[in-house]
């Protein structure tokens, strides 16, 4: 009886430990749930602050907290990891898991994004290098293109959604949402950063090569500086020799709206320019936008068309066979469009109803007439007795 007791009592402190690890749990999953939805908002916002033309205080608070994200979602990126290593699941969870978006919209950006700008903010320089504007338009270009990389984030908040009762159609539809929206963001990711860095002979480029083109110039002919800055809106401050020859904004317009990744130094000799790539930055942002707001309404219009379609034409049909075939009493037909009927669903519905539905109703049929004869044999029976005790008791 102790012992029967001691193994109550243990086993009573392992279930109460499996479901205080289970809570635990499903706290931190709820907490990721939340950090994604709040990473896809700051996304958004921070391309939306650019256009908006904010100022860099403001900007940088979301720079700050973009990092912050990117380090947590790395961060939990990591421990999935070797939880899936220390039970030999890898492949399960870079798979089925959605791993490979885990890694994807964490590990990237904070290596090529978040990361070079959190430590230019805290250095307080521009992110531009020596190397001359146009190849840092490309980088800038590149980097700021990779931040649609957390768009994939949305993919894992919509594996949590519960939006349909069956696990088929549920499950159907989330891979048809993760293949087109993953596709969609991959390939616009991709895409323009091969277009940023290739050197694509637009009136643009041609503007920027130009500019970049006349600081040699300019220290041959210092006295045409201040001109030339003044005659293109791209030029900051333009400096001779450490002394200011130009300025379009005063100081406090450039420490308020100007941040590191703002503007980019070519020098030439005694010549230092400052270009302001502001501009780029809008363009690219606005990119940003598009594509964000393509994969949201993707990822809603397949939640409410697609799904809903699934159910209804595969869904529904295989739940009332299956309930037609496991009960006696359920006799429903399964409804078939005539725009669907050559489909395959629809043509094992229509065997369903005109073929297995009859046999089952003859089936019920002659089980009812053979317990009828049953039941009058049973009764034939039990009457003869009673005849018989009628007879002798007669011939008495």
């Amino acid at each position: 009886m102790v012992g029967s007791g001691m193994d109550n009592n243990k086993f009573k402190t392992e279930t109460a430990d499996m479901q205080g690890k289970g809570s635990f749990r499903n706290f931190l999953e709820g907490m990721v749930t939340v950090a994604v939805v709040l990473v896809l908002v700051q996304t958004f916002a921070e391309d939306a602050l650019v256009l908006a033309g904010a100022s860099w205080a403001v900007r940088r608070i979301l720079l700050i907290s973009g990092f912050a994200f990117d380090v947590f979602f790395t961060l939990e990126f990591l421990i999935r990891l070797w939880d899936a290593l220390t039970r030999r699941s890898l492949g399960r969870y870079l798979g089925r898991e959605k791993g490979w978006i885990d890694f994807a919209a964490s590990v990237p950006l904070l290596i090529f994004t978040s990361g070079p700008a959190f430590l230019a903010c805290l250095a307080g320089t521009s992110f531009a290098s020596a190397a001359g504007l146009l190849g840092v338009l490309k980088v800038v270009k590149v980097i700021r293109m990779a931040r649609v990389l957390r768009l994939l984030r949305l993919l894992k908040v919509v594996k949590r959604i519960r939006f349909a009762e069956s696990a088929m159609v549920q499950r159907h539809s989330v891979r048809v949402i993760t293949i087109a929206a993953a596709a969609l963001i991959f390939t616009a990711t991709g895409a323009g950063m091969v277009f940023s860095l290739w050197d694509i002979r637009s009136g643009e480029f041609l503007l920027d090569e130009g500019r970049v083109s006349a600081v040699p110039f300019l220290e041959e002919h210092p006295e045409q500086a201040a001109d030339w800055a003044a005659s293109f809106p791209g030029v900051l401050i333009l400096k001779e020799n450490g002394r200011v020859k130009y300025a379009r904004y005063d100081e406090a317009d450039l420490r308020n709206y100007f941040g590191p990744g703002d503007y980019a130094l070519v020098t030439s000799g005694s010549i230092a320019v400052w270009f302001d790539l502001r501009p780029s930055a809008v363009e690219q942002s606005m990119l940003n936008i598009v594509v964000f707001l393509s994969a949201l309404f993707m990822v809603a219009a397949l939640l409410v068309v697609f799904s809903p379609h699934f159910a209804v034409t595969v869904g529904d049909p295989v739940n009332i066979m299956l309930r037609g075939m496991r009960e006696k009493s359920y006799n429903l037909e399964v409804r078939i469009p005539p725009e669907l009927a050559d489909d395959d669903m629809f043509r094992l519905a229509s065997a369903y109803n005109n073929e297995f539905l009859p046999l089952k109703a003859r089936g019920a049929s002659d089980a009812s007439e053979s317990s009828l004869d049953i039941s009058l044999d049973d009764l034939g029976d039990l009457l003869e007795p009673s005849a018989g005790g009628k007879a002798g008791s007669n011939n008495a």
